[in-house]
């Protein structure tokens, strides 16, 4: 859990893979990928300068040509020349180009390749180029240690120098807060998993996990992969890192759409890197996607897209919308690299992407059905999100059996609350099953109708039916079981009056109310039309939900749904990138506090104006709005006006939901 004030800020990056001058391709990359990595690394750097961290680590493939090779100092002069104007120091970490390949027993290697493996020639080739192979510094009482992950298993003399060296400096630190860093992930996905060139291999890995586990390291941080994965072992947060200059597209096996954008090199929303937050109590890591964005020698870079701060879904007393994850959201694949890695066995990992997009929007709260909590695999990653303060609503329709009635008996414990989806009319039946399997679990009764057609809409009570709730509580033994109340909000309807109405109607029970505000439609509407209802409702439906803390609000629409008899646009697309849904909610989270509240709303045929107290007020455009030949909506100069979608100042054709922050403390 994260608790306390920030006390500093550093960034990690990783993967530059600065290339000599004269590089025409980059394996099997094609030479545009060559010839953007560099204005790749000045655009970061340029950046990074902007943000001002305390310092940056660099996790390693700090160059792509080897030691060894006539490119290699070459590539190491134009790191140096473009890493030179970052203004805070600047940690390195070897990786396998920087300072040779991992002994990896996967691959039959011939005499030739065998000669990439790391040794001691490199190692003294990238000193003599860089930092020492391994080393420590320390900031604000907090200890920062640099490994060389590439000479782990390797039987070479530095191999156990840097054993006993870390086991000595980290039983010296007992006690204090401690972050590692290193090229390769101890990891992807379990620690049991089959070794390959991804991970660290065994005996290497578990000494590795142990050194965590001994010394209570906070974080540790790993590249290489290029691409993002997560793991909680024991207390340590394990972050794999994404590549600031081109993707691994092996990797979008990982998701079920095509690649597209030259087999998925191009998928710029993949590339960027961590600014870490370090508080009193626990840290943030929030990522920053760079889209792939470039900058030539002597230009300068755009301000930055969002002027907001950024946010996370674990951030202190933060409070926010929910998300329904309707569609598999820690899917596992496996990853075959017929190009030569791991050819002769099966990779399987698990996509970290919808976790990473459901943190930089703000999002902690978390919709799922009771199956989750009963598959081993996501069941375990539901344990180790709670943990770190992720709350979890796990739904079943009527009472669960089998391996789910198992899973709430056993580990009902880790969910915020059990929702249970029935017939108004059966609940007298189910209240003494329902209070058998309670246990400490909050439960939610959600109504399900059976005469309405869509699915989406099928459950809930409407907002206003304070009847019905008093009703269900009437019931004899339902004021000891039931601990709140679903509320339906149907496509067609406003959602912050829905919300308010909600909390009204079970105002003075003793119960909670949870609101499912729904996006699916049987009607097909133009791209356009759909888009603009979709973004104007989001919009809404965020700041209802920061403005009633005592209601639990959820966005149904994460994936959105393309296919089927339904229709909803999603938050993220199938890659799990942004999508306009997305930003709007994080700079919602990220710009509005504890001070929000919906006061008058008006509504025109041109646009919808909410009223947020002091905050200011949002904007819904119906259509596109001249803002200036608007009597109805404030001056400019009365307030900031915020473009939700994009998060830049607004234009004064209003397109897409705005913000209007009025008061000082916000943003």
């Amino acid at each position: 859990m994260i608790a306390g004030d920030r006390l500093f800020t550093f960034a990690v990056i990783a993967d530059s893979h600065v290339t000599e001058a004269e590089a025409t391709a980059i394996g099997g990359y094609d030479i545009d990928t060559v010839k953007l990595g560099a204005a790749r690394s000045r655009y970061v750097v340029d950046q990074l300068n902007t943000l001002a961290p305390d310092f940056v680590v660099h996790l390693g493939d700090i160059t792509h040509p080897e030691p060894g090779t006539l490119a290699y100092e070459d590539s190491a002069h134009r790191f140096h020349k473009i890493y030179q104007n970052l203004d805070c120091p600047l940690y390195l970490v070897a990786g396998n180009h920087d300072i040779g390949e991992k002994a990896f027993p996967g691959e039959p290697l011939s005499q030739q390749e065998a000669r990439r493996t790391v040794n001691d020639d490199m190692i003294a080739e990238y000193e003599r180029h860089f930092q020492a192979q391994y080393y420590s510094f320390e900031h604000e009482d907090c200890l920062f240690v640099i490994m060389n992950g590439m000479i782990v298993n390797s039987g070479l003399a530095c191999e156990e120098a840097q054993r006993q060296w870390l086991e000595i400096l980290l039983g010296e630190n007992r006690g204090r807060r401690i972050f590692m860093f290193s090229h390769y992930p101890p990891y992807l996905s379990r620690p049991d998993e089959t070794g390959h060139y991804d991970a660290t291999d065994e005996p290497g890995r578990s000494w590795l996990l142990g050194l965590f586990e001994r010394h209570g390291v906070e974080a540790y941080y790993a590249g290489h992969v290029h691409n993002f994965f997560f793991n909680r072992h024991g207390a340590t947060n394990c972050y794999v890192l994404p590549s600031i200059c081109f993707l691994r597209h092996d990797y979008h096996e990982l998701f079920r759409v095509e690649p597209g954008m030259k087999q998925g090199r191009h998928d710029g929303a993949k590339l960027g890197y961590a600014v870490v937050d370090v508080h009193g109590e626990g840290h943030l890591n929030h990522a920053v996607r760079t889209h792939g964005r470039g900058l030539e020698v002597g230009d300068t870079a755009p301000a930055p897209a969002s002027p907001l701060p950024p946010v996370h879904g674990l951030r202190p007393n933060g409070h926010g919308v929910g998300l329904y994850l309707r569609q598999p959201w820690c899917d596992s694949a496996d990853i075959p690299t017929p190009w030569g890695l791991d050819a002769f066995s099966r990779k399987r990992v698990r996509n970290d992407y919808p976790l990473m997009a459901l943190w930089e929007m703000g999002i902690r709260d978390l919709r799922v059905p009771l199956d989750d909590l009963a598959d081993p695999e996501t069941g375990v990653r539901m344990a180790e999100l709670a943990v770190l303060g992720h709350r979890f609503t796990a739904y079943s329709y009527g009472l669960p059996k089998g391996a789910a009635a198992e899973a709430l008996k056993n580990r009902g414990n880790i969910l915020a609350a059990w929702e249970i989806i029935a017939p108004i009319t059966s609940a007298v039946d189910l209240l003494t099953a329902m209070a058998a399997l309670k246990g400490s679990t909050p439960i939610y009764f959600n109504a399900h109708r059976a005469e309405v057609e869509a699915f989406s809409s099928s459950h809930g009570l409407a907002s206003d039916e304070r009847g019905a709730v008093e009703a269900l509580l009437a019931l004899d033994g339902a004021r000891d079981v039931i601990d709140g109340v679903v509320f339906g909000i149907v496509w067609q309807e406003a959602p912050a009056p829905a919300i308010d109405a909600a909390r009204r109607s079970v105002e003075g029970f003793g119960v909670k109310a949870a609101v499912h505000v729904q996006f699916a439609h049987r009607r097909p509407l133009s791209q356009e039309e759909t888009e603009r209802h979709d973004a104007n409702r989001i919009a809404e439906a965020v700041v209802a939900a920061m403005a009633h803390r005592d209601v639990g609000v959820v966005l149904d629409n994460f994936t959105g749904i393309d296919r089927g008899y339904y229709f909803s646009g999603g938050l993220v697309d199938r890659l799990y990138n942004p999508l306009s849904g997305a930003h709007i909610v994080r700079h919602l989270h990220a710009a509005l506090g504890d001070d929000c509240e919906i006061g008058a709303i008006r509504d025109s045929d041109r646009i919808r104006v909410v009223e947020l107290g002091r905050a200011g007020a949002l904007l819904l455009p119906k259509a596109d709005l001249d803002s200036a030949a608007s009597s109805d909506l404030p001056p400019r100069e009365t307030g900031r006006w915020i473009d939700l979608a994009s998060g830049e100042e607004a234009r004064k054709n209003l397109t897409s939901p705005t913000l209007v922050l009025t008061s000082g403390d916000n943003g």
